[in-house]
């Protein structure tokens, strides 16, 4: 919705949101780890990783119907390309999520977390895959994304 017909250029950081989805399960880790007893482990953040990251590439799934249902709505109607360096809306809200996707991903290995074990970020991973190349458009030649 940030991006619809608003000529506004595509995103280079995730969004401000994406750092403090994790936030409290990193304040408590810092704050309670050496007080995890030894059989419980890191299994607690585990659960609640995968947890958050299901309902979050549920919501990112959504988002993306929604985003691609719009734009074939659009081009029937003969809507073309934003003027801002060619890419469409729904491009500049896939290169978003593909953002906001590395930011998350960053915060779960920040946990200690394996990020290729959490089912719901590799379903994060493929979903925005598409907006490998439009990362790569807006950030020049050599930039590559973080993996995750």
């Amino acid at each position: 919705a940030t991006y619809r017909m608003t000529n506004r250029p595509p995103p280079k950081v995730a969004s401000p949101f994406v750092s403090t989805i994790l936030r409290p399960l990193k304040e408590f880790d810092d704050t309670y780890s050496s007080r995890t007893p030894p059989q419980i482990g890191s299994r607690w953040k585990s659960a609640v990783v995968y947890t958050v990251s299901a309902r979050y590439s549920e919501a990112v799934e959504e988002l993306i119907a929604t985003v691609e249902r719009t734009e074939n709505a659009l081009k029937t109607r003969k809507v073309r390309r934003a003027a801002s360096g060619g890419m469409s809306d729904g491009d500049k809200v896939k290169l978003q999520l593909f953002l906001d996707h590395q930011e998350y991903a960053s915060n779960v290995a920040y946990l200690g977390i394996d990020v290729e074990a959490v089912p719901g970020l590799v379903k994060l991973k493929a979903l925005t895959e598409q907006a490998v190349t439009l990362y790569a458009q807006t950030q020049g030649a050599g930039a590559a994304p973080i993996s995750g």
